[in-house]
């Protein structure tokens, strides 16, 4: 348990980039390339491209950022049952856990059902249905961009108010 103690400081460094960077990842991924690839033919008017396609390209782009995403959530999982049992801390390890499932949510259950109606062509996207779940899906993005936020906060926090008592 003493070896613990000593690289917590480390691991908590370790934490909270990672929470930043997932962030920033999320951010540009949702924010800055959607709005270019979906608007990709009105930026070069040469390029023949359509919605169809232009999710396809986006698409690529959250399945690489799942993986990161679940590499996340594992180590919450294990960051914050440690905080729980260690610290006795309530908030942030709900915050945690809270992220942890909108994670899998995306990762698990959105985007393989995304994938899945990709496969079946223009006609698989053109459903109610799958209006219905890519909004849910946006929705549990934008959950999950506030859940994570409000971790990286609440975390850093709990360090400045600990080294005003020192």
């Amino acid at each position: 348990m003493q070896i613990l103690f000593k690289i917590q400081p480390y691991c908590f460094v370790l934490y909270l980039l990672l929470i930043g960077v997932s962030l920033g990842a999320m951010l540009s991924s949702g924010a800055f390339s959607a709005p270019a690839i979906f608007r990709a033919s009105s930026i070069v008017p040469e390029l023949n491209i359509n919605v169809f396609q232009s999710g396809i390209l986006m698409t690529s782009i959250f399945v690489k950022l799942n993986i990161l995403l679940n590499a996340l959530a594992f180590f919450i999982l294990i960051y914050e049952i440690l905080a729980l049992r260690v610290n006795g801390a309530k908030v942030a390890p709900l915050l945690g856990f809270i992220s942890v499932i909108l994670i899998f949510l995306f990762t698990m259950y959105y985007t393989p059902y995304i994938l899945e109606a990709q496969k079946l062509g223009e006609d698989g996207i053109a459903s109610v249905a799958f209006d219905a779940m890519h909004t849910q899906s946006v929705y549990t993005f934008k959950a999950l961009m506030i859940s994570l936020c409000l971790l990286f906060v609440v975390r850093i926090l709990k360090v400045s108010s600990g080294c005003k008592d020192k």
